[in-house]
């Protein structure tokens, strides 16, 4: 049997074959054939069980030569998870209990004197989901996850994560510093006490420079640069800018009413476009009133965070400037075909009020002007002033409907955004996009959500009312000979008392003179106060709110719509507006469920309380002193409650 173990199954089966053929043989020659049958008969049994045997050997010896094989690399797997420098965790599905981990887990927990358990699971799978390095003790660590076999793979990214650091704290940095307001400071003073600011200024900021270590430039008295990394700079942004504090704090105990604007960019290797994002900064940072950092990362995706802003616009507006835009203007409108003029959603009397002032400008310039207006969006003001220029016999009226605009629309016609500039906000986002020339018209302070294709933007936080603003454009045209007719005059008359509440907040002697513009050119008071008249009904809706109001913290109103009632912007706009009327209060806010299923808040502030930046942190925007804001998706208890932690937190920073 041994002997016969030595061949192969092939070997057998050709001696199986041989023997076959020699069968044949004899029993074709054979006399005895019945004895010889039974030989082969015997012989044919033996060689078939000796074949069975053999390939049952066979088969046994390769399954022994397969185990083996699969214990030696169960053997060689084990010996490599356990010397490996790489943790791998077994746990429980259901439990998160850890069933099994390596020798280089225990070391990791041990070291950091911990025992692993399911609680250790939880943090794990929670920042595998996340993506993020998972820190135990000094170490920090990449969790990789097998959903199929419950394993963790903890792999160790200390020094990853070291230079990673370390190349992102390199990144250069560039800072753009303007000293807001210089000129008119220094304008009608003395030689000495012009050198004494200058003198303040770069004593200031040369302390600034030293405190973080950054290289300061100067290029002339109000503008200066800094070059830094991003470690630094990490140290400016956990101060929260203090620099705009202290030199506001500064130059108000010398009486000199200067503050800050700073644009900050930072990246890798392009300096010239770090640079000019750098200025574009600080540009942005100007239009929104000055006093304020504007930082942002040199890349297409990245948007801008701001610091500072909570003090009262202090950039004026230039009368250079505004007869530089408005020769500018009269270019662009010269090149279109026609203009036509749109507000925000749910215009409002500002709104409407510089988009008929600039349909005047436009007329002025020889184009053909269309004011632009939603009918499903109209508030009752408004709506009977679009109703008087109807009536209007004046030819140079034009007001048309949405659906109309859109089909008088041509290939190069130029559009004109007012009170507004956000590109979310504007009257129908569609018919924005339609254009290919734009030009942008504000008085709130700008954001990320700008036009990027504006061929022209006028922005001055500083004034009232878009009003205003179009009407000394309108001032500086050269062809203003025409007189505005009465409606016109009116209505552009009611937007800036609408933004003024009657000439008592934001005011200057440049709304006044506007103001006076406007009654040259025949604005009734008569004819205002019909257009501006609250409706009954919706001074009870206001009465609402303000009735369903309550103080959260001293000054600081908030006024409740009622749960089962909604209502519109003009109800909880003068629920805000009635509540800042009451002694002692500096900031309302009302919160409100409205027509359209959101949830609104209006916000009005004085005495210095900065709204704006509280609305945009909800999403929002508007003025220092009146902001707004539309949230979806909440109700309106969540929102008072995100409400009150954004106050508390600004009281906390104080």
């Amino acid at each position: 049997m041994n002997f016969v173990r030595r061949f192969s199954p092939l070997v057998i089966i050709i001696i199986m074959i041989i023997v076959q053929v020699i069968e044949g043989v004899v029993v074709i020659c054979s006399a005895t054939r019945w004895s010889i049958l039974i030989y082969l008969f015997i012989l044919n049994v033996a060689i078939t069980l000796i074949l069975l045997s053999q390939t049952r050997n066979y088969q046994l010896r390769r399954q022994d030569f397969i185990r083996k094989i699969n214990d030696e690399a169960e053997n060689s797997l084990n010996a490599t998870l356990d010397n490996m420098p790489i943790g791998v965790i077994r746990f429980n599905n259901q439990t998160l209990e850890p069933e099994w981990f390596n020798p280089f887990v225990d070391m990791i927990f041990k070291g950091n004197d911990q025992v692993l358990d399911r609680e250790d699971i939880k943090r794990i799978l929670k920042n595998a989901s996340e993506d993020q390095y998972i820190e135990i003790g000094k170490q920090k660590y990449v969790a990789e996850l097998d959903v199929d076999k419950n394993l963790i793979y903890l792999i160790d990214a200390t020094k990853e994560v070291a230079f990673k650091s370390e190349f992102n704290d390199s990144r250069a940095v560039i800072g753009a510093i303007s000293v807001d307001n210089y000129d008119d400071a220094t304008d009608l003073i003395t030689d000495s006490g012009r050198t004494a600011i200058n003198s303040f200024i770069s004593s200031f900021l040369e302390e600034f420079a030293d405190k973080y270590g950054v290289y300061l430039r100067r290029i002339n008295s109000s503008r200066h640069y800094f070059f830094c990394d991003y470690r630094i700079l990490e140290k400016m942004i956990n101060d929260k800018f203090e620099v705009l504090k202290q030199f506001r704090e500064n130059s108000a105990q010398k009486d000199i009413p200067l503050t800050l604007s700073v644009g900050v960019a930072y990246g890798w290797n392009d300096f010239p476009t770090i640079g000019q994002v750098a200025l574009n900064n600080l540009e942005l940072a100007q239009v929104r009133g000055g006093d304020q950092v504007v930082l942002r990362e040199n890349t297409p995706q990245a948007r801008p965070t701001y610091f500072g802003g909570n003090s009262e616009s202090r950039t004026q507006k230039s009368r250079t400037r505004a007869r530089a835009i408005s020769t500018a203007l009269r270019t662009i409108i010269a090149e279109a075909e026609d203009v036509f003029i749109v507000g925000h959603r749910f215009t409002d009397m500002d709104a409407l009020g510089a988009a008929v002032a600039m349909k005047a400008f436009a007329n002025m310039s020889g184009k053909e002007a269309f004011v632009v207006y939603d009918p499903e969006q109209l508030l009752p003001d408004v709506q009977r002033a679009i109703e008087k220029m109807n009536e209007s016999s004046d030819g140079f009226t034009h007001i048309v409907r949405l659906e109309t605009a859109q089909k008088l629309k041509k290939k190069d016609s130029l559009l004109i955004m007012v009170d507004h500039s956000k590109t979310s906000q504007t009257l129908n986002l569609d018919f924005y996009k339609s254009f290919e020339k734009l030009v942008v018209i504000d008085h709130h302070r700008r954001d990320d959500d700008f036009p990027e294709h504006a061929l022209l933007s006028y922005i001055e936080s500083s004034a009232s009312s878009a009003s205003e603003l179009t009407i000394e454009l309108l001032q500086f045209h050269d062809n203003n000979q025409r007189k505005m007719s009465t409606i016109e005059a009116s209505i552009v008359l009611a937007g800036i008392e609408m933004d003024t509440k009657n000439f008592t907040k934001a005011t200057t002697a440049r709304t006044f003179e506007a103001a006076a513009y406007l009654r040259s050119q025949g604005a009734d008071n008569d004819l205002i106060k019909m257009i501006m008249a609250t409706d009954f009904e919706k001074y009870k809706k206001a009465n609402e709110i303000v009735l369903n109001s309550k103080l959260i913290m001293p000054g600081i109103a908030v006024g409740l719509g009622l749960s089962e009632h909604k209502y519109d912007n003009i109800a909880t706009a003068k629920a805000a507006d009635t509540l800042l009327d009451m002694a002692g209060i500096s900031a309302s806010f009302a919160i409100t469920q409205h027509n359209n299923g959101y949830i609104a808040i209006s916000a009005r502030s004085r005495n210095g309380f900065n709204v704006q930046s509280i609305m945009e942190q909800m999403g929002g925007g508007g003025h220092f002193n009146n902001a707004a804001t539309q949230i979806y998706e909440k109700n309106m208890n969540e929102v008072e409650a995100d409400l009150i932690q954004l106050l508390e937190e600004r009281e906390n920073e104080k």
